[in-house]
């Protein structure tokens, strides 16, 4: 008798999906985390310029069936709006290909930059929907407002090559039918200049064996960003003759490398926005001199006249406030917490700087207070997951402006620096600090001149991005009414919220009858 074979089940993970999706309001937004693409359902696009969606969902299917019979529609059914998305990729698709999936079922999502031509050309067409969204569109830019209301805010991630700070950008693409590599994204956040990762090149370049691809870089003047550096970042205006010479002058010509071509034109503000590179503003030396020496005059006598108000007149010191005030609330965390931390040579005082014993990059030379680790919540937007935590404070006294902003970026530069080990080349890593603003009042002029303003799913907590670094802003005023929020509710400047606060606040120190008598409480 035969003996029936049998064989062990493998088991197998079901593959990670790419796509993450938020529905509000009955529109539904996704982002491709692998490509950071991110486009709007064709329903929700068709409610946010309030027109009907099988009216947009024909226009659509129309662009999309032309380029795919490479070919056009007859004149008669060529639309204003037609025209202005001709030839251009409509549905958001992943590295393989395959469109969103949503309770089983392929979802139509329209990418982010054909929905802002949509949306603005209904809004001039009077639609009073459309011309909303292109304002809100408009404020973050078409991607970072879908990712804003997905939840999806993708940080910039630098790298340190030769002492210089690049930021990079990662993106997975499918070389061929079976397989899909990364590809690396590089900018300067000072110079602007940018490029990409030689190997990243041929992969888009459909594959291209490196050695063909450094032939034609040979014949290249400087065709490296760092000529003598092992990452070999190829410039832009270089990569653009590269995907253009295999993609339409090399035999075979490959269709992948005329795709990134198309999509990487104009290639260095697209590399730009993959890597979130805010480029500054250009203005006259001699005028950013005068403007910063009349900022730091006015900084002096703005300071003068606190330090009489407060210690001068007897009042209350809001910065020793803050600072007693968070000892007290992570007094049973692993943190150390240092007031007025000299952070360079000169005499520059940061208000608060709160080191993390539960990090593994602690230096074990620091001198940690003995304690339990407490699982009390800490106060919103206080996330301390760095080493390092710099904290900017502005009391109801004061307003937030973008020279403070500054100001503590300043600090943060001085810090990294003073804790680089002597002699040594590199500066610790920028992964270990985290930037934190601490305000009473809402900073409407910061959020007028910010690069980025996001808020948080927490009231009162904001991302502030600026010079190539996101700040946790908490603005006291705006804070939740908890128990685990006291310490920003007796910085609120709100007689209510401090009354709220003083019954979470445990501890006998004179502080705090000083805040009852100035509330009248």
């Amino acid at each position: 008798m035969a003996r029936a074979k049998y064989t062990n089940a493998v088991l197998k993970a079901a593959p990670v999906s790419p796509w993450l999706h938020n529905k509000l309001e009955d529109i539904d937004f996704f982002v491709d985390t692998m490509t950071r693409k991110c486009g709007i359902s064709t329903r929700g696009l068709a409610k946010l310029c309030g027109v009907y969606e099988g009216t947009l969902r024909g226009t659509l299917r129309k662009v999309d069936s032309a380029k795919k019979a490479e070919g056009g529609v007859r004149r008669n059914y060529e639309t204003e709006l037609y025209k202005i998305l001709k030839d251009r990729d409509i549905f958001l698709k992943d590295v393989r290909g395959n469109s969103p999936i949503l309770n089983g079922k392929e979802i139509r999502a329209v990418l982010h930059d054909v929905c802002f031509d949509v949306a603005h050309y209904y809004s001039g067409k009077g639609y009073a929907e459309a011309h909303a969204t292109v304002g809100k569109m408009g404020r973050f830019g078409t991607e970072q407002f879908i990712m804003i209301q997905v939840g999806f805010i993708p940080r910039p991630e630098s790298i340190i090559l030769d002492d210089i700070e690049y930021l990079i950008a990662k993106e997975t693409v499918q070389v061929n039918k079976s397989r899909q590599e990364e590809v690396q994204f590089f900018t300067n956040p000072i110079t602007g200049e940018c490029g990409i990762e030689l190997q990243g090149l041929c992969y888009i370049c459909g594959g291209v064996a490196l050695k063909h691809v450094k032939t034609f870089l040979e014949a290249q003047q400087d065709p490296y960003v760092q000529a003598n550096h092992p990452q070999q970042i190829v410039k832009a205006s270089i990569c653009a003759k590269v995907l253009e010479y295999f993609g339409y002058q090399h035999k075979p010509r490959k269709t992948l490398a005329q795709h990134w071509a198309k999509t990487l034109n104009p290639i260095v503000p697209v590399l730009h926005q993959k890597t979130n590179y805010q480029a500054p503003a250009v203005t006259d030396r001699e005028s950013m001199l005068q403007a910063e020496i009349a900022n730091l005059k006015q900084e002096i006598e703005h300071l003068q006249q606190l330090t009489h108000q407060t210690r001068g007149s007897g009042n209350m010191d809001w910065h020793d406030f803050l600072v007693r005030f968070l000892k007290q609330s992570l007094k049973t965390h692993p943190y150390l917490i240092e007031m007025e931390k000299l952070v360079a040579k000169r005499d520059q005082y940061l208000d608060c700087l709160i080191i993390s014993k539960a990090s593994i990059d602690a230096p074990n030379s620091i001198p940690f207070p003995s304690f339990p680790i407490a699982e009390a919540p800490l106060p919103d937007g206080l996330i301390l997951e760095k080493t390092y935590n710099l904290i900017s404070y502005k009391s109801c006294r004061e307003s937030l402006t973008l020279w403070a902003v500054q100001e503590l970026i300043g600090y943060y530069t001085g810090l990294r620096k003073d804790l680089r080990p002597e002699y040594a080349q590199q500066l610790p890593d920028a992964q270990l600090f985290q930037l934190y603003i601490v305000t009473t009042h809402y900073p409407q002029n910061v959020v007028e001149q910010a690069q980025s303003w996001q808020p948080t799913d927490k009231p009162g907590v904001y991302w502030l991005y600026t010079s190539g670094l996101w700040i946790q802003v908490i603005v006291t005023s705006q804070i939740a009414l908890e128990p685990h929020n006291a310490i920003w509710n007796l910085l609120s400047d709100i007689k209510e919220k401090v009354q709220f606060g003083l019954q979470y606040v445990n501890g006998d120190f004179p502080e705090l009858e000083q805040l009852r008598k100035y509330y009248q409480l």
